[in-house]
């Protein structure tokens, strides 16, 4: 049942909510209790109000309690988004020097929210109420509402104690609501709330594992952020690629700047409830498209991909949720009002603000489907469907322009696209595999748990091949025999998906096969349980004509699915392998070479620009393309990740190398010749035998620190300071001491976690496209 709400009732909830924010920053006093009114009215009031009044004023056809939220949170980022922008780019014209400090970015936004509030309350308002009369255990509620609970717990004993107890406790009581609600403990209606909080709390037992953001590209998000927030400043001359996001990248800075929460705060909190809603939207589309039983399942593949909660979310993650809000306004509209039409402009903004490679991947799937429809209506028979050339075209053309426009640096990358295919079609024909493509992965089982890994993954694309393959033939028979099959175009859209994650198992096109599969899913993974659906009900009718004496039921039984699903959340997780062996993922074992990094880990950098030439070159202020020598940094794959949020080439005079990697996989210390080597010890192997590429022995550890000179070590980093060749005669060093100085003080006292200096995922999380 809907909640009327009165054009009176409406503005005055906005005007109590607009004077207690400006209340609460105005008032000279830094209470708690005003820092959380600020939060909690800020949060409404931007982040989730301006999308609740559009909703309403473009009149979109949202009937539940669900979808209005993840519209209405979808298209409030959306206008901040496009107001931070606009306001770093045309309020300097003004004279204001500071476009995105506190005052002038609150005061447009807060100019935004009255204008729609004023618009909405010329209309008769009427909000969806989510209905709180639930018929389900105490307990079962208690166990879904208190599961982000024991995931902060859990990373909080990992952190305190290096026990990974919690966790243990967490991915069971994670499995038992899985199971809980194929024995149908959970009520239906409660579905959505279940997978938001399973989402949430997924992501919080590793983002709170760290006080820093993790992953690999989120680093160099993160240092945008950083240079935003500090300066009050977004624009092109920032320079990176990271600027043309700003979804990922000016937005946290403005929602910290609203709200007075830490950016890290805002990353590992805020931005985890923002993706959280993916699968919850995925869930409700998916209902509509086929049934509940089919969203759950897939929404739960979607959930439980390693890749949807292993990182603090970033430019791929949060660009989905933007997909599922564009699918859910289309097949709830299919843009036949012009309300719907603008609402679809204003999510493909947040589309293409958000990641560059979804925004083509999804861009060039449109296209391909419209294609591929006009192709059946002239091959098989009529149909019936509402796509049209107009909508990819315009994308790829707004998401091509603004890439051209904020960042030189990510159209230069998009350009190498077709080089570096060439390269790669040459690399197959050569070797047979390509880095990162699905056929490396496939090659690369080292162990037992790794192959039943990989199997069971084999087995879910299986089911997801099955489950597609039967849609398309049941709708082409319905075009044959002359109806016209619902939702058409989300078939027609997941067959180009389909075929770009099967061009991922030869080719990387800039992204990952991992993260090319998670990106599909968000269309795709419907289509795992539909298989799995076909295949044990075509079992038991076959059973039944084979032994007509037995009695097995009809239709599915979801156990076995669902019993695979906690499984892949065992594998994911790392579960599995610490209960066996020796986990990979830092929720189960603390000394994980993986990209949860602490801050005694990240000073080593601080000291760096603290104590030697290195620096802030200030290019992206002034606009000089001169840049000073720069310094070479040695380090592994890993902490070199790390240093895009402490070091990043492009705001410093620095050039990260790696020891090794996948094309030179043999330590060379020869290689090492001048600047500075940066050894993160938990990227040294206790072993000298079997040395991944992503670490160092403790031989070559050795080499480096006897032939070198250490000059910080605070037992999490050590950094050797290389002499230069020039220098070999002893007189200099390149920190500009004398050898014999150096030699004097070649061990430097750690400045311990002090430094917090601004801030560059697995393998197949690196930056690509």
């Amino acid at each position: 049942m809907p909640v009327e709400w009165s054009p009176k009732a409406t503005v005055t909830f906005i005007a109590g909510l607009l004077v207690a924010f400006w209340g609460s920053t105005l008032v000279p006093a830094s209470s708690e209790i005003l820092l959380g009114v600020r939060i909690l009215t800020a949060s409404a009031l931007f982040l989730f109000l301006p999308g609740a009044l559009l909703v309403r004023l473009l009149n979109l056809r949202v009937g539940t309690f669900g979808p209005f939220t993840i519209l209405s949170v979808g298209l409030s980022f959306a206008l901040v988004a496009i107001v931070t922008v606009l306001s770093g780019l045309t309020l300097p014209v003004f004279g204001v020097s500071a476009p995105l400090a506190f005052v002038p970015l609150a005061l447009v936004l807060t100019l935004v929210v009255v204008a729609l509030a004023v618009l909405v309350s010329s209309t008769e308002t009427t909000l969806p109420r989510l209905n709180y009369q639930l018929d389900v255990s105490p307990m079962v509620l208690a166990l879904v509402a208190f599961l982000p609970g024991i995931a902060a717990l859990a990373a909080i004993v990992m952190n305190q104690f290096g026990s990974n107890l919690g966790m243990y406790v967490f991915v069971l009581a994670t499995a038992a609501i899985v199971m809980l609600a194929l024995l149908q403990f959970i009520p239906q209606r409660l579905y959505p709330f279940s997978l938001f909080v399973v989402s949430v709390s997924m992501l919080l037992h590793r983002n709170l594992l760290s006080g820093h953001v993790i992953g690999a590209d989120i680093q160099s998000m993160f240092y945008t952020a950083t240079v935003v927030g500090s300066t009050h400043v977004w624009g092109p001359a920032i320079g990176g690629s990271s600027i043309a996001v700003p979804m990922v990248s000016a937005v946290p800075a403005s929602v910290t700047i609203l709200t007075g929460i830490e950016l890290t705060t805002t990353y590992k909190v805020v931005y985890v409830l923002l993706f959280a809603l993916a699968p919850v939207g995925l869930f409700y589309l998916t209902r509509e498209i086929f049934d509940t039983e089919i969203a759950l399942y897939g929404s739960l593949f979607f959930t439980l991909y390693h890749l949807s909660f292993y990182f603090t979310p970033d430019k791929q993650l949060i660009a989905e949720l933007f997909v599922v809000a564009l699918l859910l306004v289309y097949f709830g509209t299919y843009f036949e009002t012009l309300g719907s039409k603008l609402a679809g402009v204003l999510l493909a903004v947040g589309l293409i603000y958000s990641h560059y490679g979804v925004t083509y991947v999804f861009g060039f799937s449109l296209l391909a489907a419209v294609v591929g429809l006009f192709v059946v209506q002239r091959v098989v028979g009529d149909v019936e469907h509402r796509l049209s050339l107009t909508y990819p075209v315009l994308l790829l053309f707004g998401a091509t322009a603004w890439y051209a426009y904020s960042s030189p640096e990510l159209i230069a990358t998009l350009q190498s696209v077709p080089l570096s295919l060439a390269d790669q079609v040459v690399t197959l024909l050569r070797t047979g595999l390509v880095e990162g493509s699905g056929g490396s992965y496939v090659s690369e089982g080292s162990g037992t748990l790794d192959d039943m890994h990989l199997a069971l993954y084999i087995l879910f694309t299986m089911l997801l091949s099955i489950g597609l393959a039967w849609q398309v033939l049941a709708q082409l028979y319905e075009i044959h025999t002359g109806r016209s099959p619902k939702y058409v175009e989300y078939t027609a859209l997941a067959v180009p998906l389909f075929i770009f994650l099967g061009s991922s198992y030869f080719f990387t096109l800039n992204l990952w096969a991992d993260r090319a599969y998670q990106i599909v899913l968000v269309v795709l993974a419907p289509f795992m349980p539909i298989g799995y659906r076909v295949l044990v009900e075509k079992a038991g009718a076959l059973s039944r004509r084979v032994t007509p004496q037995a009695v097995v039921p009809e239709g599915a039984s979801w156990t076995v699915l669902a019993v695979l699903l906690v499984i892949l959340l065992a594998f994911n997780s790392g579960f599995l392998f610490a209960a066996i062996g020796t986990s990979h993922s830092a929720t189960f074992n603390s000394d994980a070479h993986d990209y949860v990094f602490s801050n005694s880990e990240r000073a080593g950098a601080g000291w760096l620009i603290a104590n030697t030439n290195v620096s802030e070159t200030e290019a992206y202020q002034t606009g000089d393309v001169e840049r000073p020598q720069e310094i070479p940094v040695f380090t592994d794959i890993v902490t070199s990740q790390m240093l895009r949020s402490e070091l990043p080439e492009s705001y410093y005079n620095t050039e990260t190398r790696h020891f090794k990697d996948e094309w030179s996989p043999q330590f060379e210390i020869e290689n090492i010749d001048r600047g500075y080597v940066y050894i993160r010890e938990r990227g040294v192997s206790e072993t000298n035998t079997d040395v991944p590429t992503s670490r160092l022995s403790s031989n070559n550890e050795t080499a480096v620190t006897s032939a070198h000179n250490v000059v910080y070590s605070s037992g999490s980093v050590t950094v050797v300071s290389v002499r230069p060749a020039a220098f070999a005669d002893g007189t200099m060093t390149e920190n500009g001491t004398t050898t014999n100085e150096t030699n004097q003080q070649r061990l430097v006292p750690a400045i311990g976690d002090s430094a917090d200096v601004p801030h560059r995922t697995t393998r197949g999380a690196s930056e690509r496209v």
